[in-house]
């Protein structure tokens, strides 16, 4: 274990000695962050969010209600709402649960927290891996995995609705490719994988495919800064065949931007 992952305290792993769900609520204000955090968390096994809070009150609430394993919980909340008087009412209460926060600012609020009864502090951008195996109390996590059709377009289905609330950019990518040659691209991709970006199957509208052709789907959100597809999959997979799609100059809707991509990698569709 690397010196930046000894666990910020003693207390034992929340996963249930009989072998069931390690639940979780999740409080968060920033729906992008909260989206990045979820991705994760959903490649866990084993683990289900079951609440979800923006700020002090409703997430007092809902642990309350629900009484999970588990509390993922960020420091700043909305209305000026802190984590930390959300650990100290719930440890009040006599909440036993694991308890970590998360923030930006580990070190100058570290000994507070941790004095408060977290369970243990973590930077939410670099430590995410490392919080993880101590809730789960694994020494390996199993990578993200790409997503079967049906996943994939309630996923982007979400990220199109919010992306048009909050302005984000979103730009969907179809890859063609031979069937045998794709699922080690695919887990190649997953693994490379942004916060808020998506990777997964999808299928051809009205049988446009070819017998041999698999479709994967790359979402990428925000990625002005992050180096073009094409570029790595000139190394990965130079004979695959790529089409593209941008919301919201091409389309409005999931199912548009994934059909509109679909038709250029199989060049119905000058790309």
């Amino acid at each position: 274990m690397q010196p930046n992952e000894t666990p910020s305290s003693s207390s034992p792993p929340a996963t249930p000695p009989d072998g069931g769900l390690l639940t979780v609520v999740l409080v968060e204000d920033s729906l992008t962050i909260r989206r990045q955090l979820l991705q994760r968390l959903d490649a866990v096994p084993g683990l289900r969010v079951i609440g979800e809070a923006a700020d002090e009150a409703t997430a007092i609430t809902i642990v309350t209600q629900l009484q999970p394993k588990a509390v993922l919980l960020d420091l700043s909340l909305a209305q000026g709402g802190s984590g930390l008087a959300v650990l100290k009412a719930l440890r009040k209460q006599g909440f036993v649960g694991q308890v970590i926060v998360l923030s930006h600012q580990t070190e100058a609020y570290r000994a507070g927290v941790l004095a408060a009864g977290a369970n243990g502090f973590f930077d939410k951008a670099e430590e995410l891996d490392v919080m993880l195996r101590q809730l789960t109390g694994r020494a390996e996590l199993p990578g993200p995995e790409p997503l079967d059709a049906d996943a994939l377009h309630a996923r982007l289905d979400q990220t199109v609705r919010l992306a048009l609330r909050d302005g984000s950019e979103v730009v969907v990518h179809v890859i063609a490719g031979r069937r045998s040659e794709m699922p080690p691209l695919a887990a190649q991709l997953a693994v490379g994988l942004e916060g808020g970006d998506l990777v997964g199957w999808t299928r051809a509208a009205g049988g446009a495919g070819g017998a041999g052709d698999a479709l994967l789907c790359v979402v990428q959100v925000d990625a002005d800064d992050a180096p073009p597809l094409r570029e790595r999959l000139d190394v990965l997979a130079p004979d695959v065949r790529l089409g593209r799609a941008r919301l919201p100059e091409d389309a409005l809707s999931a199912g548009g931007l994934i059909g509109l991509a679909t038709l250029q990698a199989l060049g119905k569709l000058p790309g």
